[in-house]
């Protein structure tokens, strides 16, 4: 029941996260969409955002496999979060933390990847294609 519970909370922030990231690309306020992605991070992991900033993909991987196999969820939405904040870095003119950002999502959707299956793992290699720029950006292929 509680972890049931905690998930249902963890499903319910995202979808406010990510609601508020949207609304801040589609008003052209990039700026502000790294920074509800930032908060957002930070809250999906219960950390400092600072913190996330620094650790490479690998690094990320690592942290979200503390009891052995990565979390498949966090590690997932993580992986959205930081595709949504290249988009808002590359608006903003800054391709080189655009880069960093979609090969960090890379990673952890590549370690991902092992674990989910039908509509999820269907999403995951989506956002992989068009992380590695072999498809249509996810916002516009929904």
């Amino acid at each position: 029941m509680y972890q049931s519970d905690w998930l249902l909370r963890q499903i319910e922030m995202m979808g406010l996260a990510f609601k508020r990231l949207l609304d801040a690309m589609r008003e052209h306020r990039p700026a502000d969409a790294v920074e509800v992605s930032r908060e957002a991070a930070g809250e999906l992991l219960d950390t400092d955002p600072a913190l996330l900033d620094h650790l490479t993909g690998e690094g990320l991987v690592v942290m979200l496999s503390a009891g052995g196999s990565v979390d498949a969820f966090r590690a997932h939405m993580l992986a959205e979060l930081l595709s949504a904040r290249a988009d808002a870095y590359a608006e903003l003119g800054q391709e080189q933390d655009a880069a960093r950002e979609r090969e960090r999502a890379l990673a952890l959707l590549r370690a991902v990847l092992p674990e989910v299956e039908g509509a999820e793992e269907a999403r995951v290699l989506e956002l992989i294609g068009w992380l590695e720029g072999d498809a249509t950006p996810p916002a516009q292929s929904r």
